[in-house]
C-alpha cells in the first residue's frame, strides 16, 4: 500500500485476480467504515468514506507505468 496523492492510495496485489481484489477492497471499505472517522467538512457524509477503483493487468515491458493507474481512476 502506498500513498501517491493527497487523498489517493494504491494497493498492489500481485498474483490476485480482479475478483480477489474486489473482495479485499470490500474488506478495506468495511474496516474504514467501522472506524467511524468524523469528516465534518464533507458534503457527502459526516464520516470518512472511500471510493475504490479496481484495475488488473499482466504487465508487459512496453506498458507505461501510468496505464494501470489510469484504469483504476476510470473504474472509480
Amino acid at each position: 500500500m502506498a500513498r501517491y496523492g493527497g487523498e489517493e492510495f494504491a494497493v498492489l496485489l500481485p498474483n490476485t485476480t480482479a475478483a480477489g481484489a474486489a473482495q479485499i477492497a470490500d474488506q478495506i471499505q468495511a474496516a474504514v467504515a467501522e472506524l467511524g472517522i468524523l469528516h465534518h467538512e464533507s458534503d457527502i457524509s459526516d464520516r470518512v468514506t472511500l471510493s475504490i477503483g479496481i484495475a488488473s493487468t499482466i504487465p508487459r515491458p512496453d506498458d507505461p507505468p501510468e496505464a494501470l493507474l489510469t484504469k483504476a481512476d476510470s473504474a472509480l
